[in-house]
């Protein structure tokens, strides 16, 4: 019986052990504060970030995370992603998957980290080894605790930027971000949405600044909203002096981080004898210099493609001009020299410019050069009378036009001075057209047929730069998506492209319907506009943050409907003119024989407007929904 006794109070004590080692009821979801919860997916309880700089080489992220994912809208948050690469490498992995009531589901390891080399189709090669890991959620809510280290190594151009509320609908209850460096070491930052000052320790000569953030609540996405990173809290910080694989650098301010770049790609513009005669022939009889240039463009389109480069420095420093010239490919950096190097055989100075393509805002950081705004590099050509930015990744890109990814973006000019920003032109926001003209012949019977003409300018022609080289079943399903008609059936499809320096493209193209609009009685009750959709969903209240509207636009459209021979017009919608600071709206509708034609013209602005005027941009949406959703009631004639 002792021993039995002793058996029993052995199994109770471990079992005891084990339940409390396997339940954290400060993870129970009950918890989370109501505030935190509205218009959140998901809730991280806690977050720490604490990187040791050591040297201009090395450092260690330590990073600890407790996330609560509320439903499975918010799954993604809980997924692990990391973009290791030879600088940096994730290292002491462990995930910890906890119920709604704390109770730990299972636990996981470095080994159950999937990792992955595999590169897109336009990349050649690249030294990324990207981390993954998901787990099987049984239920919601769930709470997973996540803690890994990441080395760096090999160089550090920035330290691990602070974003912890990175996405909508995710709300922090405490965040810390601390960073731990030699006295002496010169660095910089930029923060938004951040105390302005963190708090400062020093302990045997190694300093530690710590920022800390609570209750963030949950962000709601909203049309029009302005950059992300400037309505979340970000903080970005960079050493002065780096060295990165073995090249040394100074980033004090936008000049010497050009001088950076340019000591990276120049000596790199040697061409062979064979290939100047080369270009010398080819330009041998243009008029001026911007006719060789356009020579040179056209050739480097018709010569070489693009494919991403990725490895070591050469994520910064181009191919030599020679090997681009001998393999035929390059990514931007090296399609960019080797136009440069062509450039200068013929006498025309060019210069090698830095820029970011994916952000919606589109100015640099002017107190705070950095490397995390650039991704990208194009071609200045500074003519006597015009300045050229080429594009010079995509040879579609018609010469002389500036495409979207970077009108209007400020951008760093490099040469042997160093670097200097440029803001690239942007067009007036009427030159970006849009337009249908298109006849409708209506039948009797509520169906119809109709020849159709789509005509896109500029920034709207940039977007339909793929349509002419797309499958036929391609651009018929992009085009059936302009039309609010779920029956229709597309005929030929014709393109026509104007790639001047005001590029414009002319897609031709036939629809056919057995049901346009509705027929009830001997009445038929006709779409105004087929090719518009409105503009509802817009919220009426609660707005929190100012209007941007980044691009602005002209949608203008001509439609002339071909009434059924026994039918006439019993109503139609009224002649509208809106006049807002956001832009304009006009419609007139009219009978001309037996044809009823619509004229609607769609003006949009782009600019930037106080949060105070989203109740006239709701009122103004509205008005123009309403106008588009009208209707041309026509019946049949009696006898």
């Amino acid at each position: 019986m002792r021993i039995l006794k002793i058996i029993v109070f052995l199994f109770l004590s471990c079992s005891g052990y084990l339940f409390a080692a396997d339940i954290r009821p400060e993870l129970s979801s009950k918890l989370i504060p109501d505030s935190l919860k509205k218009n959140a997916y998901g809730i991280i309880r806690s977050e720490s970030t604490v990187f040791t700089y050591k040297s201009e080489t090395t450092g260690l992220q330590e990073y600890k995370m407790t996330l609560t994912v509320l439903d499975k809208k918010g799954k993604d948050l809980a997924v692990f992603r990391y973009p290791g690469d030879k600088f940096r490498e994730l290292s002491n992995f462990s995930a910890k998957l906890y119920d709604a009531n704390g109770f730990l589901l299972n636990k996981y390891g470095i080994s159950d980290v999937k990792t992955s080399e595999w590169t897109d189709s336009h990349t050649l090669a690249d030294d990324v080894k990207r981390y993954f890991f998901s787990c099987d959620i049984p239920s919601y809510p769930f709470t997973i605790v996540y803690e890994y280290n990441i080395n760096f190594k090999n160089g550090i151009l920035g330290f691990p930027a602070y974003a912890p509320q990175d996405n909508h609908n995710l709300s922090v209850e405490q965040s810390t971000y601390t960073l731990k460096f030699p006295e002496g070491l010169v660095y910089q930052f930029k923060s938004f949405n951040l105390p302005e000052k963190p708090v400062q320790t020093i302990k045997k000569g190694i300093v530690s600044l710590n920022w800390k953030i609570e209750n963030l609540k949950a962000m709601e996405s909203e049309p029009f909203e302005p950059d992300f990173e400037k309505i979340t809290s970000l903080l970005l910080v960079s050493p002065i002096n780096f060295s990165y694989d073995n090249v040394k650098g100074t980033i004090s301010d936008w000049k010497t981080f050009g001088d950076w770049v340019y000591g990276l790609i120049n000596n790199r513009n040697v061409l062979t004898d064979e290939t100047k005669l080369k270009i010398r022939d080819l330009t041998k009889d243009a008029k001026s210099d911007r006719e060789k240039v356009k020579i040179l463009y056209d050739y480097l389109g018709k010569t070489t493609r693009y494919v991403s480069i990725q490895l070591g420095i050469g994520g910064y420093q181009p191919m030599l001009a020679a090997e681009v010239c001998k393999t035929g490919f390059g990514d931007c950096k090296a399609l960019t020299n080797y136009l440069k190097s062509m450039l200068e055989v013929v006498g025309i100075k060019s210069n090698y410019t830095v820029i970011r393509l994916d952000k919606t805002d589109k100015l640099i950081y002017r107190d705070f050069p950095n490397f995390y705004q650039m991704n990208h590099v194009i071609l200045q050509v500074p003519l006597p009378n015009d300045t050229l930015w080429l594009e010079c990744t995509n040879p579609r890109t018609p010469f002389g036009f500036v495409h979207n990814g970077i009108s209007g973006h400020d951008a760093l000019v490099v040469n042997e001075d160093g670097g200097k920003i440029y803001r690239l032109p942007d067009y007036a926001d009427s030159l970006n057209v849009e337009s249908f003209n298109a006849k409708i012949e209506v039948s009797g019977d509520g169906s119809a047929k109709s020849a159709c003409q789509k005509i896109c300018k500029m920034k709207a022609y940039d977007k339909y730069d793929w349509f002419s080289l797309a499958k036929p079943s391609e651009q018929a399903d992009d085009l059936r998506g302009d039309l609010n008609i779920p029956t229709a059936t597309l005929g030929t499809i014709t393109v026509k492209e104007d790639k001047a320096a005001l590029p414009s493209m002319e897609i031709n193209y036939s629809w056919s319907t057995p049901q346009y609009g509705t027929k009830t009685g001997n009445r038929l009750f006709l779409p105004v506009n087929p090719f518009r959709t409105t503009y509802d969903g817009l919220k009426k209240s609660n707005r929190k943050y100012d209007i941007v509207i980044a691009n602005g636009y002209l949608d203008c459209d001509s439609i002339v409907i071909v009434l059924p021979a026994d039918f006439v017009v019993e109503t139609l919608p009224a002649p509208v003119e809106i006049k807002s600071k956001f832009g304009n709206f006009s419609s007139n509708v009219s009978v001309v024989g037996v044809t009823v034609v619509v004229k609607q013209k769609v003006f949009i602005s782009s600019g930037s407007w106080d949060v105070s005027s989203y109740p006239d941009l709701v009122a103004f949406f509205e008005k123009i929904s309403t106008n588009y959703k009208s209707k041309i009631i026509v019946r049949k004639k009696t006898i």
